[in-house]
């Protein structure tokens, strides 16, 4: 298996063929029917030649020539002699096979074969037909053992005979085959002509729906290529991923042998991207393919599943080959990557999922090798194996998607407060809104438990709102009963993008009347990073209305102190990992006392997250810190604990737990 496989496919039908060739069948049958109706128009045009033939020679020769008499009886003796020399006429003899003459009630009188005579006409009502003045023909053969034509085809013509003082009828037996050769003679030319139109009108076709053919076939497979490959890369994309994992992890099944699916995402490539334009991009993913694609060879499948994610698929192989194989490719970027002649310094996190311990399908793989990849940023460790503890797509997990909304919508989304405590005075200067979910049936939920599943359903801006709607109007409460307090709400990547948010919280201010000044949104450094432009106008236009900013978990992004520079930021808290450290690890002392002044530099106030002993106070007191926040200040709690807090006398060295 190779990185540029060739997908197993059916070929492409050939649709304008089967066109071309029911085209031909539907001229053919149309041809046929044009045919056959030409052919009885002509056969009907000849039976009437042959039928006004006999009743001329009825209505001229027979009616001078024929007597009463021989209409009311038999006819016999010297008058049958004469009319048998008679009918040997040329004139009359010439095609006739037979000539029967009736009297009014049908009854043959006379018959140049001798056959019927003294029997009535066989076609009675026909006889009736022509003594009422009504010709009649058709085509029969003569049926009489008695008759010398016995099983001749012929015209069988039914004439009206009008002798002096009675009306008979003339029987008059053509001979058919004259009849259908002057047809066949009219038609033959017709159907030669039509046969050549049709053959060279197909003829002309054949070559157009050819090509036709080959056209659609080659947009078809275009098409399906497409469907199943990645148009800038040309690698295989999800759709020919799996197509082509499948039987692999079949085959491997049947011969006991393991395999290793890998998801490769590059870090930072949003901010290349941004940074040098999607064509530069696009430029990089190409050489960043074929790095890869160089460094695992020809036996490792390589796919584009979107945007800067690739996944290879190791054929064979278990833990120690998936994860040589993934420094390998890391490995393949310790040299710049040469875009337009700029060298960028890139850095991949891949994830590793192995068959059959932790999926035996390709999606599966592919979802539990983005939940190791993602470890991996997160840590940054650059791999990592899919570990189950770490994943937190469980069936519990994914019903509580479905539930979220319904819970915002039934007011199950409960604020619990933190305080924050000056360490110079101990006194309260804010109350930090924390999120709980009082779920019906799993009780009170945390942040951890929920905050994920918001981001991933989109309900994170309909959170957010709804915090600040309740932490507006608690501050508003407190202020009313004579304590008021700043309050502190956490906003996320989405909330900072949407520009709308300023708007949004200048209504909130304005209807619940508290002062701008009395509102903290806290945001984090990888939210900063998602977009700096974009942040940077809302959070100005936030800044422009008066509420104050913060920078939480600061040391854990990835910012710079030239985004910290230009954001008008007021706040910056310390995150817990540093502050909980200090008792024990010199470097996070540093780090601590190295941000207070750096802070205070820059004229922001300092928080200290994650103070939960009174040593830690104390230190924090003697670096200068502003503010302390953690369980030894006081822990989250539902507003009555708040409230009560806020009322609580506060000693400068003592906070109250």
């Amino acid at each position: 298996m190779n990185g540029r496989p060739g997908l197993r496919r059916e070929r492409p039908p050939r649709l304008v063929l089967r066109f071309a060739l029911l085209t031909a069948a539907c001229l053919g049958l149309g041809a046929a029917a044009i045919l056959a109706v030409t052919r009885h128009l002509d056969t009907v045009q000849a039976q009437q030649a042959s039928a006004r033939q006999a009743e001329l020679v009825a209505g001229t020769v027979l009616e001078e020539q024929v007597r009463p008499a021989d209409l009311r009886a038999r006819v016999t003796g010297a008058r049958l002699r004469e009319l048998d020399r008679l009918f040997r006429r040329p004139a009359l003899a010439d095609g006739t096979v037979r000539v029967l003459l009736a009297g009014p009630t049908g009854m043959v009188t006379y018959s140049t074969d001798g056959s019927h005579v003294g029997r009535r006409l066989p076609r009675l009502r026909a006889a009736e037909e022509a003594i009422a003045g009504t010709i009649s023909s058709r085509v029969t053969t003569i049926d009489d053992a008695q008759s010398s034509a016995n099983g001749v085809k012929v015209l069988e013509s039914f004439v009206p005979l009008a002798v002096p003082g009675v009306t008979g009828v003339a029987v008059i037996d053509q001979d058919y085959g004259p009849i259908a050769r002057s047809a066949r003679s009219a038609f033959l030319p017709v159907a030669g002509i039509l046969e050549l139109v049709l053959l060279a009108l197909f003829a002309l076709l054949v070559p157009v729906l050819t090509r036709v053919t080959r056209r659609i076939q080659r947009q078809m497979e275009r098409i399906e290529h497409q469907a199943h490959h990645d148009e800038l890369t040309s690698l295989p994309n999800r759709a020919g991923f799996r197509e082509l994992v499948a039987p692999a992890l079949v085959d491997a099944w049947r011969d006991g042998r393991g395999a290793a699916v890998l998801m490769l995402d590059l870090d930072r490539f949003k901010e290349i991207n941004d940074a040098l334009g999607h064509a530069s991009g696009d430029l990089l993913l190409q050489a960043v393919v074929g790095r890869v694609q160089a460094a695992v060879g020809e036996q490792t499948l390589v796919a584009r599943l979107g945007g800067d994610e690739l996944a290879l698929f190791l054929q064979d192989g278990g833990a120690p080959e998936a994860m040589a194989l993934a420094d390998r490719v890391r490995a393949t970027f310790d040299e710049p990557v040469s875009v337009d002649g700029v060298p960028l310094a890139v850095t991949a996190s891949v994830g590793v999922a192995l068959y059959p311990d932790h999926g035996i399908s390709p999606e599966l793989l592919l979802q539990r090798a983005d939940v190791a990849m993602y470890t991996a940023k997160r840590r940054r460790t650059g791999v990592e194996l899919y570990d189950p503890a770490v994943d937190t797509n469980d069936a519990t997990r994914l019903a509580l998607v479905a539930e979220l909304r319904e819970g915002l919508e039934r007011d199950e989304i409960v604020v619990h407060w933190q305080p924050q405590v000056e360490l110079a005075t101990g006194l309260v200067v804010a109350m930090e809104a924390l999120a709980r979910w009082n779920h019906p049936r799993r009780g009170l939920l945390l942040p951890g438990d929920f905050i994920s599943v918001a981001e991933h359903t989109g309900t994170t801006r309909a959170l957010t709102s709804y915090m600040l709607d309740r932490a507006l109007r608690q501050a508003a409460a407190w202020a009313a009963a004579g304590t008021p307090v700043a309050v502190a709400v956490n906003l996320s990547m989405v909330d900072l993008l949407d520009l709308s948010l300023p708007d949004e919280i200048e209504r909130l201010l304005e209807r619940e009347g508290v002062e701008p000044a009395r509102l903290e949104l806290e945001i984090t450094e990888s939210t900063i990073m998602a977009d700096p432009a974009r942040v940077r106008d809302v959070v100005t236009r936030l800044h422009e209305l008066g509420v104050r900013l913060a920078i939480d978990d600061f040391g854990t992004g990835y910012s710079s102190l030239t985004y910290l520079k230009r954001l008008p930021v007021d706040v910056l808290k310390i995150d817990r990992s540093f502050v909980s450290g200090m008792a024990s690890d010199e470097s996070d002392r540093a780090i601590v006392r190295s941000t207070v002044d750096l802070a205070h530099n820059l004229g922001l106030t300092v928080v200290a997250e994650g103070v939960e002993t009174a040593a830690l106070w104390d230190e924090l007191k003697q670096l200068g810190c502003d503010v302390a926040q953690g369980w030894h200040v006081g822990h989250p709690g539902p507003v009555e604990d708040a409230t009560a807090f806020l009322k609580a006398p506060r000693a400068a060295t003592s906070p109250a737990r």
